[in-house]
């Protein structure tokens, strides 16, 4: 597994957005915010940058939202604070990216089971709600359903290699934690992911 993570504040004005096929590009300009509009550029140069030009204007949705490449590998996107992140795999694969911030033990409440709530409470840092929620994300995505698949109804194992069984699959999970974010990535697969590849804006602008 390879992943890539690149720092939207090198992006704010918009550069390379010719580069975009016009159907991003279309998605871009619905977005009202500027930092939206930048990840979301971040997003498609990354992956022609890392699959090329004519593979990255091929992805199209899948039918539950989940973007393919139609001639692999897998791979999957996230983005948070001003990170943008890219797994790239031969198996099915989730990524998860969040900046760490304050959280509300009500939230936690509705989201994780009480296994995890237990586990949460003997944690002192700010970063451990970050760790069990980029876990269950990268999962759910990684099945390709997302919160048709609710949070709080399976359970992950924060401190263990794994696997964690869900939805009749074993998912080995691997957590990051880099510049105020918590990174985690979900695959079928022991394997440790490499550590993230920093893309730069000449990367990204590269045609």
């Amino acid at each position: 597994m390879k992943l890539y993570i690149f720092d939207i504040n090198d992006l704010f004005d918009l550069g390379g957005i010719e580069l975009l096929e016009t159907g991003r590009r279309s998605r871009l300009f619905r977005y009202r915010r500027l930092e939206d509009q930048v990840r979301c550029l971040a997003a498609g140069l990354m992956l022609r940058s890392v699959f090329g030009k004519e593979a990255a204007a091929s992805i199209p949705p899948s039918g539950t939202g989940k973007p393919v490449l139609p001639d692999g590998p897998c791979f999957n996107l996230s983005h948070s604070g001003d990170k943008v992140v890219l797994a790239e795999d031969d198996w099915d694969v989730g990524v998860d990216v969040e900046q760490i911030a304050p959280w509300s033990w009500q939230v936690a409440k509705k989201v994780f089971t009480s296994r995890e709530l237990a586990w949460l409470r003997n944690q002192s840092s700010e970063a451990a709600f970050y760790r069990l929620w980029t876990g269950k994300e990268a999962i759910m995505k990684a099945l390709g359903l997302g919160f048709q698949l609710p949070p709080e109804c399976f359970e992950i194992l924060p401190e263990s290699a794994g696997p964690n069984p869900v939805c009749g699959r074993n998912w080995y999970l691997y957590w990051t934690q880099t510049e105020g974010h918590m990174l985690c990535t979900a695959s079928e697969h022991p394997e440790k992911p490499s550590l993230p590849i920093r893309l730069s804006r000449t990367d990204l602008l590269s045609r």
